[in-house]
């Protein structure tokens, strides 16, 4: 298989911009320099003030899981979540700060409480995953994108009745009565269907067993069909779907509006032709990957597969019909070779 090249060194790349540069963009790109350096003493000297490490240990002792699911909340997911920020500021201005900033993220899974109602994981990673697209990290975002896919199969709770009447009770040792009482009524008339507390905990370890080999599988361990496959898939099924959920009813108006007989191409120019405009940016986007991919390895049906569903998703339906047929053909052959 083959694989990508290994990166030149960043420092090196900056090296030579900077024996190439004139004596002002020097001093420019130097005083950059010396605000990030600052920037990571600041971060550094934030970490070593707070002992999160002491202070959770000293609460876990105290607490049940509920307990320290609130102390996690109010508190030491606010202390991840602003370093996460400021490793973010250094990353995108020199990758190798990237590892440290997974590090913080690693951590914080393995701080948060293990609550069977409520995932940790799937949120950050989605964030995350985010992050090193737009660092064009690829495959680091092969890696945790794969991760993530793998989180949503953890059966979290809908519903925890022990988390419940721990809230409830809260309220009445204040004093005061449950404000949502008749919402918590509902939501468990509204949960069905019985928690594999045995599947759970096998996919809760297998979750912390995958994500120790980030380092090794992060950079040269994925093919780069692999690598433009995963990346177009990121941008088709995660990027695309949160920005129909932004701007879902801008969109449904465009919708309306064709459904009694308007020309979309007035509508978004009149009305909304950068949301519209925005969304191709996308589907062009997960196209030019996903193509990527088929070119890279040309035997793979799911990859022509997901391309022709990016083709109709993004309204070209009749060359869509090409790649579903060539993904069939491909999935047919398979199973006559299979042993």
């Amino acid at each position: 298989m083959e694989r990508f090249d290994n990166m030149k060194n960043t420092n090196e790349n900056e090296t030579q911009v900077l024996q190439d540069a004139s004596p002002a963009e020097t001093e420019t790109a130097s005083n950059e320099a010396k605000k990030y350096d600052l920037l990571k003493e600041h971060i550094d000297a934030f970490r070593q003030s707070y002992d999160i490490d002491g202070e959770y240990n000293k609460n876990d002792k105290e607490l049940d899981e509920n307990g320290k699911r609130i102390l996690f909340d109010k508190i030491i997911c606010n202390y991840y979540e602003i370093l996460i920020g400021g490793f973010k500021k250094l990353a995108k201005y020199n990758k190798k700060y990237t590892d440290e900033l997974i590090a913080v993220y690693a951590e914080m899974w393995k701080m948060s409480p293990r609550v069977k109602d409520k995932d940790y994981f799937t949120p950050y990673l989605y964030d995350l995953c985010k992050f090193l697209f737009e660092n064009k990290e690829f495959g680091k975002l092969t890696f945790f994108y794969n991760l993530m896919i793998f989180s949503r199969e953890i059966p979290f709770l809908a519903y925890n009745e022990e988390m419940e009447s721990y809230l409830r009770d809260a309220h009445l040792q204040m004093g005061e009565e449950d404000p949502f009482e008749e919402f918590r009524r509902k939501k468990k008339e509204n949960v069905s269907g019985g928690f594999d507390i045995n599947s759970f905990n096998e996919l809760y370890e297998r979750f912390f067993r995958i994500l120790k080999l980030w380092k090794e599988r992060a950079e040269g361990y994925y093919s780069k069909d692999e690598i433009f496959f995963m990346t177009g898939l990121f941008i088709l099924d995660e990027l695309i779907d949160l920005f129909y959920i932004n701007n879902e009813e801008k969109l449904l108006e465009v919708k309306d509006f064709e459904s009694i007989g308007g020309d979309r191409s007035i509508y978004n120019s009149i009305y909304n032709e950068k949301i519209y405009n925005e969304l191709m940016l996308y589907y062009n986007s997960a196209l030019k990957y996903l193509k990527k991919a088929t070119a890279y390895n040309p035997n793979n049906p799911r990859y022509f597969y997901e391309y022709a569903r990016c083709l109709k998703n993004s309204g070209k339906s009749n060359e869509a019909e090409i790649f579903f047929k060539k993904a069939f053909d491909l999935n047919t052959n398979e199973k006559k070779d299979a042993p």
